[in-house]
């Protein structure tokens, strides 16, 4: 029931969506890029809508204020890496869309780490996910064909925050599966986890588009991933308090 509430709640972000991937696939870049900009004020709007219920029926202490104010915060701050993004991209103008992001993810990284019961994993499963984590940071540089020097150095911490962010909450949901404890999360986690992958691969899609060259739909494709991302990211951490 609380979850149909959430998504009820989301249904203008929903339909923002839909407009901009249309106008994407449709090549109008003034309409896609007008309403990318209101695409997380919307997702922001949608969950405070969410937690004002959740005040109204249950109670202020229903309402876990300060991790929630936190996932709001991350994502407004996608929001700006949005608006740096717009139109053609300059290296000035993708460095604040960076560390926008980068801001982002540090804040869900501290959520994870300071609001969220953590259940160990198995070891071996630790060692390998880590292992596997670390690869995929240094394939990154090569998908973004091999930059140098600052950049290059940028795209390297970035993907490791990243990566950080997605291998914490693989974690926390292996952790969840292997000792059977808190079973009511694993689907909040695995909401998450997929958030994560999903940021991935867009980002992976649009660092090829910037630094090799773009391909047919490639907006589309990056912006389809992106919104599914922050939005089951929103959505787990939301069904999470």
């Amino acid at each position: 029931m609380t979850e149909y509430i959430f998504l009820q709640c989301c249904m203008p972000f929903f339909a923002a969506a839909l407009f901009h991937l249309i106008s994407c696939i449709a090549g109008k870049e003034r309409y896609a890029d007008i309403s990318k900009v209101v695409l997380m004020p919307l997702l922001i709007a949608g969950i405070a809508a969410f937690y004002f219920i959740r005040f109204k029926t249950d109670g202020a202490t229903a309402v876990p204020l300060v991790p929630v104010i936190l996932i709001c915060i991350a994502l407004a701050a996608g929001n700006a890496g949005d608006i740096f993004l717009l139109g053609n991209v300059k290296p000035a103008t993708m460095a604040k869309g960076l560390c926008s992001f980068l801001a982002g993810h540090f804040i869900y990284i501290a959520v994870l780490l300071f609001f969220v019961p953590f259940v160990p994993p198995a070891p071996l499963f630790t060692v390998i996910a880590v292992a596997v984590y670390a690869g995929a940071v240094y394939l990154s540089r090569i998908l973004a064909g091999k930059p140098r020097g600052v950049l290059g150095a940028g795209v390297i911490v970035y993907a490791g925050i990243l990566g950080t962010f997605s291998l914490l909450a693989l974690l926390h949901l292996a952790g969840l599966i292997y000792t059977q404890e808190h079973r009511e999360l694993i689907g909040s986690f695995a909401k998450l986890y997929a958030g994560t992958l999903l940021f991935i691969a867009s980002d992976s899609i649009l660092s090829r588009t910037i630094f090799v060259k773009p391909f047919f739909q490639s907006r589309f494709a990056v912006m389809s991933t992106y919104i599914s991302a922050q939005f089951c990211i929103a959505w787990g951490f939301c069904s999470l308090f």
